[in-house]
């Protein structure tokens, strides 16, 4: 009878351990699954946000003017298939030159800046510090002492920047500083001034607002209305066209009839699919403003960072 029960309870314990190890097996099969899918709709999202630089080619060649896209930072919606794609052109002399930028104007535009109101005019002198050719250490500025007192082994370059992720590498400009920035400044430009009539919504308010205190970063939520950009609705097929392949960078891509502003230009892409997945790409392309001249992409990047994602605005807005 004594072996009976143990058999019994070696029985019971033999099925418990194996229903533990199918739940087990169930749910992880489960979670690779949700990977799975995570993967492969994240992969469609940025297949057409790639697709959105594409549209975007063509519409800056579009002979109507009124059809043309313009790179002065509003956003072009448009639905193919699943997916929702929002595209953004920015004319790269609409930005702040790191490079050339005088002290007042860095200052406008850090005002803005998700820092403390005493980090503005260090931050913005340590930019200057950074690319001008001397070791004069400006006021609230910071040079080889200042960083060797931060605990960096390494000084400023005292040359221009070479890219734009440099800048992160100046005392006081941290990844959630830099995030912030890095839409509304170039090293591209080669201009010590911003073309307002070409700068985004977001910066054409900054640099002309005369608020002197270190606002929020402006969102759709803005109360100030001009701060936001326009989002317009948009169907390549009404245009007559069909919505484009993959994107392939050639060399030999001829010039349609229209001709779109010359200079460099920055532009953004990202699509939406599923229940709300995003992915998007920011690609920098030069074009001479000969007629004929191709496209040239001179940066291809994938967009990481959700601080300014182009699905922040809302369209009923506008």
């Amino acid at each position: 009878m004594r072996q009976k029960g143990l058999a019994l309870v070696l029985v019971l314990w033999v099925l418990t351990l194996l229903t533990v190890m199918a739940g087990s097996f169930a749910l992880s099969m489960r979670r690779e699954s949700s990977i799975m899918f995570g993967m492969k709709t994240r992969a469609e999202a940025q297949a057409f946000a790639e697709a959105g630089i594409a549209v975007a080619e063509l519409m800056m060649l579009e002979e109507d003017p009124l059809n043309r896209w313009d790179a002065d930072g509003q956003i072009y919606e448009f639905s193919f298939d699943e997916a929702v794609i929002r595209v953004r052109i920015l004319a790269e002399n609409g930005k702040v030159d790191i490079n050339r930028a005088e002290l007042d104007l860095l200052l406008k535009l850090l005002r803005h800046a998700p820092i403390d109101v005493d980090m503005q005019a260090r931050v913005a002198n340590a930019i200057i510090d950074w690319r001008d050719q001397d070791d004069d250490t400006r006021e609230d500025g910071a040079e080889k002492k200042e960083y060797q007192a931060a605990g960096l082994r390494y000084a400023p370059r005292n040359q221009a920047f070479q890219s734009l992720e440099e800048l992160q590498m100046v005392l006081g400009v941290d990844a959630v500083l830099y995030d912030w920035l890095e839409p509304f400044i170039t090293i591209e430009s080669g201009q010590a001034s911003v073309d307002l009539d070409k700068a985004s919504a977001e910066l054409r308010y900054m640099l002309e607002s005369e608020d002197n205190f270190a606002a929020k970063p402006i969102t759709g939520k803005s109360d100030a209305e001009n701060a936001v950009p326009r989002v317009r609705a948009f169907s390549p097929t009404e245009q007559g066209g069909e919505m484009p392949g993959e994107f392939e960078m050639q060399e030999d891509d001829q010039a349609q009839p229209g001709r779109p502003a010359s200079g460099a230009l920055t532009i953004v892409s990202e699509a939406m699919v599923g229940e709300g997945v995003t992915a998007g790409v920011k690609v920098l392309v030069r074009r001479s403003s000969n007629s004929g001249q191709t496209f040239s992409v001179a940066r291809w990047q994938p967009i990481h960072s959700k601080v300014h994602s182009l699905f922040a605005y809302e369209m009923e807005n506008y």
